[in-house]
């Protein structure tokens, strides 16, 4: 399944009797790993294989991301917002829980957050009692993050309170997971640099797979999500000893916070724009 993954990454679709014939197995055991990529939300089904979720247009990653869940986020941010002291050395990665996380530690003081998102950066850039650390790498666009070689030397040498980080999936047996290889290294160097890692994950992300952990079981110490969350699998988290931190959502809802959009261009005439 990681091996069709791979695939979709340069390609529009891949076939059934291609993969069948690729890998030396059936076509019924390719429909059951395609079933199984779909169920887990990696992948959507067309006629005889499958395509990526994404097609090329970067634009619809972040900013198509932010407006999922927004109430539930939203509520997810204020409640970990909670756990964050002034003073301390935090860790926020490029998912869009952690820009509303952001968003909520504006009024902080002495506060230093490490991220490898750029969007999250550009929204603390101008509160006064916040210092950010960017983490630096090779920009990946559609979850305007930066990766590489460049943020793990940084956070190899950095040592950090509290890291606060989404998953695209999460397990008592598996831990926190995420799809891409690149985001995957990055949140595990992040979580290595931490003293206690928390996932920030909304109800969504508790039904969900993915192939790569980027930190394991026992070595998350809280997790804040809403109530939306399975309480089977809640239970079974704090029965390992993890505080998990139920949200409740705001019934007043609001509108997407829509981020600074550093992908276009410039006002000519050399203004600051609005």
């Amino acid at each position: 399944m990681q091996q069709i993954l791979q695939m979709l990454e340069t390609r529009d679709s891949v076939q059934v009797t291609e993969l069948a014939e690729t890998f030396s197995v059936s076509e019924v055991t390719v429909r059951s790993d395609l079933t199984e990529l779909a169920r887990q939300g990696l992948v959507a089904r067309v006629r005889g294989g499958v395509r990526p979720l994404q097609r090329g247009q970067s634009e619809l990653g972040f900013d198509f991301r932010l407006g999922l869940e927004v109430g539930r986020k939203r509520a997810v941010a204020q409640e970990a917002a909670k756990l964050i002291g002034d003073g301390e050395a935090i860790a926020l990665d490029a998912s869009t829980t952690a820009y509303y996380l952001a968003l909520e530690l504006r009024s902080k003081r002495e506060l230093i957050v490490v991220t490898n998102g750029i969007l999250i950066a550009a929204s603390l850039a101008d509160a006064p009692g916040i210092n950010v650390l960017v983490t630096g790498g090779m920009l990946r666009l559609s979850a305007m993050s930066l990766v590489g070689d460049l943020g793990a030397d940084l956070l190899k040498n950095t040592r950090i309170n509290k890291g606060f980080l989404g998953a695209r999936g999460l397990s008592v047996d598996r831990g926190l997971m995420d799809l891409n290889p690149d985001e995957v290294r990055i949140k595990n160097d992040m979580a290595n640099a931490c003293e206690r890692v928390i996932a920030i994950v909304d109800g969504s992300k508790w039904h969900r797979s993915a192939l790569l952990t980027f930190v394991p079981a026992d070595s998350v110490n809280a997790i804040v999500t809403d109530e939306s969350a399975p309480a089977d699998k809640v239970r079974a988290w704090r029965d390992r000893g993890v505080d998990v931190v139920i949200a409740k959502e705001d019934d007043g809802g609001g509108a997407t916070v829509r981020p600074i959009d550093l992908r276009r261009d410039p006002p000519e005439n050399g203004g600051n724009g609005s």
